[in-house]
């Protein structure tokens, strides 16, 4: 995989922890009114990205790149497929 862009809404309960650390050379982090912020970082680490925004539950949304949202969507609806079984 080439370095990809990508742009990820933290809720403002993970906000302060996402702002103490560094997690890509060259990151932008952009404070937003409802005390969230959107970190823009370029990575190469594609899967290990979704997997860690997915490991803040609904404390973080990956906005952008398009083609990567729609895979945490499809990942996201099968796992809930999951729970309604039984």
């Amino acid at each position: 995989h080439a370095p990809t862009t990508f742009r990820i809404r933290f809720s403002e309960a993970s906000a302060k922890y996402i702002k103490e650390r560094r997690w890509a050379k060259g990151q932008k982090i952009e404070k937003q009114d409802d005390g969230s912020i959107i970190l823009t970082m370029t990575t190469m680490g594609h899967e290990d990205v979704l997997r860690w925004v997915l490991s803040y539950g609904p404390d973080a949304e990956l906005l952008e790149p398009a083609e990567m949202r729609e895979e945490m969507k499809a990942s996201l609806r099968l796992a809930l497929a999951g729970y309604g079984k039984g």
